[in-house]
């Protein structure tokens, strides 16, 4: 069996590694299709690898996240739909960043294609790539513990 830190370092290697795959496609894969669905799978890969983090609790107190519950539960209706209108906003500004950037990133490696670099999405791509894994590193508040 292996220790809760063997286990999330695995996971965030895998998580790099697939990130570093994730932006390199297009050196490596031509078709515009083909590279669609291996990113697909790429992503899938990366949240797998998260998923656990994601899922664990919080807190050891189970209350803790009832109360917060109940807390929304008791709040005006004009309040939960402020609140429903605030997260999604969030939402939606969250994924016009998520386009804006992946599309930046992808310009600035067809750029270095243009001008005859080697490999010219795989450089930027290993660091995304290392980025991942060091941020999947940093202990959470409660690890800290």
């Amino acid at each position: 069996m292996t220790s809760p830190a063997t286990s999330r370092t695995a996971r965030a290697l895998l998580a790099g590694a697939a990130t570093s795959a994730y932006y390199a496609t297009p050196d490596f894969i031509a078709s515009r299709r083909r590279r669609g669905l291996t990113k697909i799978a790429l992503a899938a890969v990366v949240t797998a690898a998260s998923l656990p983090d994601a899922l664990s609790p919080r807190s050891d107190d189970p209350t803790d996240s009832r109360s917060r519950r109940a807390e929304i539960q008791s709040l005006p209706r004009s309040r939960k739909l402020a609140l429903a209108g605030g997260a999604t906003a969030f939402l939606a500004g969250s994924v016009a960043l998520t386009v804006g950037a992946e599309r930046w990133v992808f310009r600035r490696g067809e750029a270095r294609a243009a001008a005859g670099a080697r490999l010219p999405h795989t450089r930027a791509a290993v660091f995304y790539g290392a980025l991942t894994t060091v941020l999947s590193l940093i202990p959470t508040p409660d690890e800290r513990r």
